[in-house]
């Protein structure tokens, strides 16, 4: 089930989508950014977006846009258990203090 999403300039969207899922832009410009893919895209009104990889996909409107995107990808309640812990684990972990040399 897709969901149609409106977004305003600058407003970022994320999203866990499975490879072959298609982002379709109704109106406006987005970019897209998607894992493993070399090149980020720039869609606009009418335009869709095969997703080669899915994962973590980013969307960011370049101005006010309304967009289709995929329904969110069930999780497993082990994935989700897993989630959890490693989000724990590193607010546990202090962040390393880098210097410049």
């Amino acid at each position: 089930m897709a969901r149609i999403i409106d977004l305003h300039g600058g407003e970022l969207l994320r999203l866990d989508a499975a490879a072959g899922a298609q982002v379709r832009v109704l109106f406006g410009t987005i970019w897209l950014t998607e894992p493993g893919r070399l090149d980020d895209v720039f869609a606009a009104g009418g335009d869709e977006v095969v997703l080669h990889r899915g994962g973590r996909v980013l969307l960011e409107a370049q101005r006010f846009a309304r967009v289709i995107v995929p329904a969110a990808r069930p999780q497993s309640k082990l994935a989700d258990v897993i989630a959890r812990l490693r989000a724990g684990v590193g607010r546990l972990l202090p962040v390393p203090a880098f210097t410049a040399t």
